[in-house]
């Protein structure tokens, strides 16, 4: 598998997307509070923000526990605004990659979920060499399914 050097920010005209760091475990603990985002997801919010900084400094690490996988996780952070939400990879050792995102329902509609994956996904290709994309979709999902199949 080829890797970068390390984790990079991903700057384009309206976002950036930042590497995830346990720092964010605040502002995104906020953001996760939002229970309508849960409707699609088969998980609940998390049960604090001590709880998110615990799981944001595990996936600081970068790698899955046997090394296998590359952990790559970034904040979203639209221009001259607070984070909206996040987008993530699982890179496997063949250069697939699962990828997922979540936007808090204030930002839904404006772009940034389509916006962020496509900078994601450019990335991946350019920095981590990959060559093929999975993503999961509850199928009432309308708005994500739409956004997938651009």
């Amino acid at each position: 598998m080829t890797y970068a050097p390390r984790m990079q920010t991903i700057v384009t005209p309206t976002l950036t997307l930042e590497p995830l760091l346990a720092s964010h475990a605040e502002e995104m603990f906020g953001l996760l509070s939002d229970d309508e985002i849960y409707r699609y997801l088969d998980y609940a919010a998390p049960a604090s923000a001590e709880y998110l900084r615990g799981v944001y400094q595990r996936l600081e690490s970068r790698r899955s526990p046997d090394a296998r996988q590359r952990w790559l996780n970034w904040v979203i952070r639209p221009l001259e605004q607070p984070l909206a939400g996040y987008v993530q990879a699982t890179v496997e050792p063949d250069l697939s990659a699962h990828v997922a995102y979540v936007l808090g329902s204030r930002y839904w509609g404006h772009g940034y979920a389509q916006r962020a994956v496509q900078a994601m996904l450019e990335h991946l290709v350019s920095a981590y060499s990959v060559e093929g994309f999975l993503a999961t979709v509850e199928a009432d999902n309308q708005r994500s399914i739409r956004l997938l199949e651009r």
